[in-house]
C-alpha cells in the first residue's frame, strides 16, 4: 500500500506544478491584453472610460438632434427662409406658413402659393393651393405670420385648411399629406367676411373659430366642432365666448371672474381649474398642446397638466414668442430657441437661430 501511494504521489506532483504554471501564464496574458487595449476605430467613445463624456442636466430621453432634418428637428422660418435647427432647408426658396405632421412638414411655398408636403426622407408632393384668407377692408389679405390657416398635428398624418376656389372661400378640408388624399370636406357654415381661424386637427376632429373681419378679434367669435371622422357636419359650440382654446377634446375656458382657467372635457365635465391672469390668454389655438394634454401659462412661466391641474414650472423664461412644436414640447423664442419638456420643465440649451422679430414663424400645430 505504501508503494502504491508513493508512486501516485510521484506522478501527480509534476502535474500540479505544470497546471499552476499554466494558470499563472494565462493570467499574465490577460493582464497584459487589458493594459494595452485600444478602442476600435468607429466605436462609441462614450463607452470608453478613458474619454471625457459631456453631461447635461437634460434627461437622455429628451435630447434629440435638433439641427438635422427629421421628426425631432426644430423648425422655424425667418424672413420667409425655412430652417431646421440652424441649417437651411434645401428647398423651397421661401415659406409663407407651415406646420408639422407625423410624416413630414407641410408648407405654403411663398412664390408659387402651392401647398406642399415634404417627408423626413425629402420626398415631396403638391397637395393643394394657398389657403383662403378673408380680405380686410382694403381688399388685401392679411400678411403671413401666425395666422392659423394651415394646421397639422405632429402625432397624426393629417392637415387642415380652408380651400381657395376661384378667388373665393371654398370648403374646409382634412387632407392626409403623405398621399395628398382629401379625407373629408365641408362648407364653412358662417356668413361671408368672417375669418376662419383653425385651432387644431387630429384623427377625429377639427376645431376652429369664425371671427369678424378684424384679424385677431375675439368679439362675437363662434367656435366650431367638426367631427369629420364620424361623417358629421361642423356644428357651433354652445359654450359661448369664454372659450380660450380647444384641442384633442380638451376645452380651456375663462372663469367669469377672470382669475382662473377651467379645463373641461368634451362632455362639459370639469377636469381641473388653475390660477390665471390676463397675460395667460394667448391667441386662439396657441395655448393648448396638440392633443390638449398641456396648457402654457406665460404670465406665470409654467405649464399646466390639464387633466389634473398639476403645475410644471419652466426652468427658462422667454423673450419674445413661443409655440407648441410637439405633443409634449414647447418652444420658447428669445434669445435663441429653447425646447422645453412639458413633462419635466427642463429646457434644452438654446439653438442660435437667426431672428427677425416681425418675420419669425414657428409651425402652426
Amino acid at each position: 500500500m505504501d508503494l502504491n501511494g508513493g508512486v501516485a504521489s510521484a506522478i501527480t506532483e509534476p502535474g500540479r506544478r505544470r497546471l499552476a504554471a499554466l494558470v499563472v501564464g494565462l493570467m499574465m496574458t490577460l493582464l497584459l491584453s487589458a493594459c494595452t487595449y485600444e478602442t476600435p476605430s468607429g466605436s462609441d467613445p462614450a463607452t470608453d472610460s478613458s474619454q471625457p463624456v459631456t453631461r447635461t442636466s437634460v434627461p437622455p430621453s429628451f435630447a434629440p438632434a435638433r439641427h438635422t432634418w427629421g421628426p425631432e428637428a426644430q423648425y422655424y422660418t425667418n424672413a420667409g427662409l425655412p430652417y431646421a435647427g440652424n441649417v437651411r432647408w434645401p428647398s423651397p426658396a421661401r415659406v409663407a406658413s407651415f406646420t408639422v405632421a407625423k410624416t413630414g412638414v407641410v408648407y405654403v411655398d411663398a412664390d408659387t402659393l402651392r401647398i406642399r408636403w415634404e417627408s423626413w426622407e425629402h420626398d415631396t408632393k403638391e397637395i393643394g393651393q394657398q389657403p383662403w384668407r378673408e380680405p380686410d377692408s382694403t381688399g388685401v389679405s392679411p400678411s403671413w405670420g401666425e395666422f392659423r390657416d394651415l394646421v397639422g398635428n405632429p402625432s397624426d398624418d393629417v392637415v387642415s385648411w380652408v380651400e381657395t376656389t376661384d378667388a373665393h372661400r371654398g370648403d374646409i378640408v382634412v387632407v392626409q399629406p403623405s398621399t395628398g388624399t382629401v379625407l373629408a370636406r365641408s362648407p364653412i357654415h358662417a356668413p361671408p367676411g368672417r375669418t376662419v381661424v383653425l385651432a387644431s386637427v387630429d384623427d377625429d376632429a377639427v376645431y376652429y373659430a369664425t371671427v369678424p373681419p378684424a384679424v385677431g378679434s375675439s368679439a362675437n367669435r363662434d367656435i366650431w366642432v367638426w367631427r369629420w371622422a364620424d361623417g358629421e357636419d361642423p356644428h357651433p359650440s354652445q359654450r359661448g365666448g369664454a372659450v380660450l382654446d380647444v384641442s384633442g377634446g380638451t376645452w380651456a375656458m375663462a372663469a367669469q371672474d377672470g382669475a382662473r382657467t377651467v379645463f373641461e372635457s368634451a362632455d362639459g365635465s370639469v377636469l381641473s381649474s388653475v390660477r390665471a391672469s390676463y397675460g395667460d390668454r394667448t391667441y386662439f389655438g396657441g395655448a393648448l398642446s396638440p392633443g390638449g394634454r398641456f396648457w402654457y401659462a406665460p404670465a406665470h412661466q409654467l405649464i399646466v397638466e390639464t387633466a389634473t391641474g398639476k403645475e410644471i414650472p419652466l426652468k427658462r423664461g422667454f423673450g419674445v414668442r413661443y409655440g407648441w412644436t410637439g405633443p409634449e414640447e414647447l418652444t420658447l423664442v428669445g434669445p435663441g430657441l429653447a425646447v422645453c419638456s412639458a413633462i419635466t420643465g427642463d429646457c434644452e440649451d438654446p439653438i442660435d437661430a437667426p431672428y427677425t422679430p416681425s418675420q419669425f414663424g414657428l409651425p402652426l400645430n
